[in-house]
């Protein structure tokens, strides 16, 4: 059975100084898991995989940033269907069912009940230990994981005492990171006409067509193509619109849906 200590007392790695600034400006960037993997390997003598995750149950996982080889990127479909509720991880979560509480979590391959879990995830890569900090958040878990190789053996003492500061510096971060993400990427066309339905009701539905399209930066041209119209009729459609929102730019629309 892998061996979980939960964690009451922690402290800050003395080297994180540059990294935790690093990894407050990389909030909500494409740079934060990287950031993260990077403080990892700067502390520890090395880590094959480093994943960040949030988790709403032992079913339920989802994944925020992995480091890996490309042959197991592939699997995670695999891993998501057959072994993320038999991955001991969720025994983590069971030592940590109140707020803040925190878990370290080491697992190495005898403790993988699962003959092909442990083939395909440990044995066949030489992973001899996957390290895991898990913290309960308000609604939910947050963890990292670290998994070394044969090359770099199992953490040692001092090295385990960095990685729980770290983690407990960063998993708090999580949420606030996929909020961020998910604020910059931008709307689908049919979350923009579902904006316009809903806050803009004079519009017909063909205007709330053309006006989605051009919020999302499409020209009269590709609007017309798309929608099998005359760029006459888009251009109607917007004007028409634009009269009924206030709205005097494409850019003065996207504003008014997006905000």
């Amino acid at each position: 059975m892998a061996n979980i200590r939960q964690i009451t007392d922690w402290r800050a790695p003395t080297r994180i100084g540059v990294s935790y600034d690093k990894l407050l400006a990389a909030i909500g960037t494409q740079e934060f898991g990287a950031t993260v993997r990077d403080s990892v390997l700067s502390m520890t003598a090395g880590a094959r995989r480093v994943y960040l995750f949030e988790a709403t149950s032992r079913e339920s996982s989802t994944l925020q940033y992995s480091f890996c080889e490309p042959e197991v990127t592939e699997l995670f479909p695999a891993y998501a269907r057959w072994y993320l509720r038999r991955d001991p991880v969720g025994d983590a979560f069971d030592a940590t069912p109140h707020h803040c509480d925190v878990a370290l979590q080491r697992v190495r391959p005898s403790d993988i009940a699962t003959p092909s879990f442990r083939r395909v995830f440990f044995d066949d890569a030489g992973i001899v230990e996957r390290i895991s900090v898990i913290q309960r958040g308000q609604d939910a878990w947050r963890g990292i994981n670290i998994a070394r190789h044969a090359s770099d053996g199992t953490c040692s003492d001092d090295e385990l005492d960095s990685l729980v500061g770290l983690a407990c510096l960063v998993l708090p971060m999580l949420p606030l990171n996929r909020r961020r993400n998910a604020a910059a990427q931008p709307l689908t066309i049919a979350e923009l006409e579902e904006r316009l339905r809903t806050r803009c009701a004079r519009l017909t539905q063909r205007e709330r067509q053309v006006c989605a399209r051009a919020a999302a930066g499409m020209s009269v041209e590709e609007t017309a193509l798309d929608l099998g119209i005359a760029k006459t009729s888009v251009l109607t459609y917007r004007q028409r619109a634009y009269q009924r929102l206030g709205a005097a730019s494409p850019i003065a629309l996207r504003a008014l849906v997006t905000q």
